[in-house]
């Protein structure tokens, strides 16, 4: 192991010391050694300070005669996976930020963590992660649109409610497309949407049982719209009220002056 400073990073020389290593292919173990290579791998930071590997790392070969792999690169489960150039635990730590902050905003605070990325790469990397390939039938389903390209091209985004994760994203927001995977699970009883009315005629026309809910943040903004609209017919009045409680403070219609609730 060898520790140094190089570029404003912290760099780790390090060797891989198992024995042998298992071929992907036949399952087979091999000592032979073929040849051995360098791989950089980008770690987690040291107090803010990017942190990368130099791993000297082993190539085999598969003593199994029958195999159609003949040479075989060692793996290191846990560490990092195949060609990847980011360690496990750095990748599952951006992961996290990319989930809470997004691709630009989380490139940002991933800087001041001293992880080195840019949001293209960690949206990138965050496409890669395959959804679950079985998941149970959902029942309350959150349907909303999300963008491909802002202003120019959406797609829609599918949520389980009750397990509070993705289940799939569908390539268009269109009537059609969102019709098609509705009829294709029937389990859904709930679907919580926005004001579109390309989702709702999508919920009619494919599952016309369920029943139909605001979201949430639609739901509170609807309740804020008709709570300044019934404020705003009693301006005037509003205003007197404030007016007269204003003199009875101050004790002067002096101290007073014109103010609105609503402003």
């Amino acid at each position: 192991m060898c520790l140094r400073q190089k570029a404003g990073a912290v760099q780790i020389e390090l060797s891989a010391t198992r024995s042998s290593s298992q071929c992907p292919s036949c399952g087979r173990l091999s000592s032979r050694v073929h040849s051995r290579y360098w791989r950089t791998i980008a770690d987690l930071p040291w107090e803010g300070i990017p942190v990368s590997i130099l791993l000297l790392a082993r190539k085999f070969f598969c003593v199994e005669e029958r195999c159609s792999r003949r040479i075989l690169t060692e793996q290191l489960p846990g560490t990092v996976a195949r060609y990847a150039r980011r360690s496990c635990r750095s990748s599952e730590a951006l992961s996290s930020v990319t989930l809470a902050s997004g691709g630009r905003a989380g490139a940002r605070r991933a800087r001041k963590l001293g992880l080195l990325v840019s949001g293209s790469t960690m949206l990138r990397a965050l496409r890669k992660r395959s959804l679950p390939s079985a998941f149970s039938a959902p029942r309350v389903l959150g349907i909303d649109e999300w963008a491909w390209k802002k202003g120019h091209r959406y797609g829609t985004i599918l949520c389980d409610l009750d397990q509070r994760r993705v289940i799939d994203l569908l390539p268009n927001r269109s009537t059609e497309t969102v019709a098609a995977w509705l009829r294709q699970h029937p389990s859904v009883q709930v679907v919580s949407r926005d004001r579109a009315s390309s989702f709702a005629d999508a919920i009619a026309k494919g599952a016309p049982k369920a029943l139909q809910v605001a979201d949430r943040w639609h739901l509170l903004n609807n309740l804020l719209e008709t709570l300044v609209r019934s404020l705003e017919r009693h301006r005037h009045s509003m205003n007197e009220v404030c007016k007269q409680m204003i003199r009875k403070i101050c004790g002067s219609a002096s101290c007073g002056r014109t103010w609105s609730p609503l402003h």
